[in-house]
């Protein structure tokens, strides 16, 4: 494999910019620093001795507090939970029994219900977008004699979705019509290039854009220069 040489040079040789992303080292001083662009003074990279001693002048990085010498601790969570209450993004409340009103439950996420027959369905303490799935709703004229039935209720009515008469048909995937076509293997693409001689070699969209084939994989050296 080649080598890597970032710019690199004496530090009194250092540019005072750079462009933008370009790496420079200092052979002498043994620092990094990184371009900003254009008239845009350079970015330290410090060395760990240089770190250590900015590090002695912080406070250790952990320790803690309690919540009595923060100042107006408590009364500053109670506004942020207030604030928060019942909003968008915010915190779910409890009823007087300890549950989240339906109100702040998303239609979609809200509970389903089994009965066994429409009478039990019709019984429910219905909301919008209850979903109930009825074991025998032959009741309902619309269903086969025996067979369950899914509902949703839409604010004031009961809504079928589905109907269970007849989910013992097996579907062989052969026999299904219009299914779309699926690719196994990259070589069964149209105009996808030979692999034959290829080992080792990497597989590249051509500059032009009209397809696929492959490139050598680098192996030299890459090297940024002096400065």
């Amino acid at each position: 494999m080649g080598t890597l040489q970032i710019k690199r040079g004496l530090a009194e040789n250092l540019p005072e910019d750079a462009e933008a992303g370009e790496l420079l080292y200092t052979t002498d001083t043994k620092k990094f620093y990184i371009g900003n662009g254009s008239e845009a003074d350079l970015t330290e990279f410090s060395n760990s001795s240089q770190l250590s001693n900015y590090l002695d002048k912080k406070a250790e990085s952990e320790h803690s507090h309690e919540s009595s010498e923060i100042t107006d601790f408590d009364s500053e969570v109670d506004s942020r939970i207030d604030m928060q209450k019942g909003e968008a993004n915010g915190l779910a409340t409890l009823d007087t029994t300890g549950k989240i009103p339906n109100s702040q439950i998303p239609n979609s996420f809200k509970e389903a219900s089994v009965v066994e027959n429409i009478t039990e369905r019709d019984a429910l303490d219905a909301f919008a977008g209850l979903h109930a799935f009825v074991v025998d709703a032959s009741a309902d004229d619309t269903v086969g004699s025996g067979g369950g039935a899914e509902y949703v209720y839409n604010g004031s009515a009961w809504i079928k979705i589905s109907e269970f008469n007849n989910l013992d048909t097996l579907v062989d995937w052969s026999n299904v019509q219009n299914k779309p076509d699926f690719v196994s293997s990259l070589s069964d693409l149209d105009d996808f290039p030979s692999l034959e001689g290829q080992g080792g070699m990497l597989l590249m969209v051509l500059p032009d854009e009209s397809g696929v084939g492959f490139v050598a994989p680098f192996d030299g050296n890459f090297d940024g220069g002096l400065f």
